[in-house]
């Protein structure tokens, strides 16, 4: 069965021509491996100039990171192509973790905002995904530590109660690296350090609240043979006093 030639195979590509001064689609004439890149000769749509356009693949070069989990960095080498540029801000992925570039710093020591892989020296990036929150438990004199992974916004309170290891213990303390609160709330990615203490038990919780009432009539704490007697010679004051008005 006959028919019409089958037509050349085309291939267009946008292309700078520099005949036309412009960018225009190109046709594909020929192809050629060169090394690990390649050479494609194009010819010009509109003008009919041909070119050769080389592609050639980046070269790779080791970059310096320091990546911070919460308080914990660790220094490590990436490769990376050498024509990658970074900017302050930028995410990308690495270890199944994301990554924020918080700061470029050049050889030089001085910082930048934004600098080719080839020029900066240390890129420090932060996790952005999970964050590493450490933990402090006592109980009386026994203390211990460990650490837990958690979403960055996720709250704690002083006062609550905090379950680890099956046990029960009450956040005593949130420290941000600036300093220590025992009242309100804070994000996991700005805790430094949570405290906790092991809750009383029923006998204790009772004591404590002896204690915290105050030096009502009856109640048997330090000093109250003191207290009564400075009670005593007010009210003598106070009589005295009223009487010769």
């Amino acid at each position: 069965m006959g028919g019409a030639d089958e037509p050349d195979e085309m291939l267009e590509n946008i292309v700078f021509c520099p005949n036309c001064d412009g960018e225009n689609n190109h046709k594909t004439l020929r192809t050629k491996e060169r090394g690990k890149g390649v050479d494609h000769l194009v010819q010009c749509q509109a003008c009919g100039g041909v070119q050769t356009i080389e592609l050639r693949p980046p070269n790779a070069i080791d970059v310096r990171f320091t990546l911070s989990e919460g308080s914990d960095s660790r220094q490590i080498v990436i490769e990376i192509d050498d024509d990658e540029r970074f900017t302050v801000g930028d995410e990308f992925e690495y270890g199944d973790a994301i990554w924020e570039v918080t700061r470029l710093e050049m050889s030089d020591a001085t910082s930048s905002r934004n600098a080719s892989s080839s020029d900066v020296s240390m890129v420090w990036a932060v996790r952005r995904d999970l964050v590493k929150v450490r933990l402090t438990f006592t109980d009386g004199e026994f203390s211990f530590s460990d650490s837990l992974i958690c979403e960055p916004d996720k709250e704690f309170k002083c006062g609550s109660i905090f379950v680890h290891d099956q046990e029960k213990w009450r956040i005593r303390a949130l420290h941000s690296g600036r300093g220590r609160t025992l009242n309100g709330s804070m994000k996991a990615k700005k805790i430094r350090r949570i405290f906790l203490h092991m809750p009383p038990n029923y006998e204790d919780a009772i004591e404590k609240k002896k204690r915290e009432r105050g030096r009502w009539r009856g109640q048997d704490f330090p000093g109250r043979e003191e207290h009564q007697q400075k009670v005593r010679e007010s009210n003598i004051r106070r009589k005295f006093k009223e009487k010769n008005e």
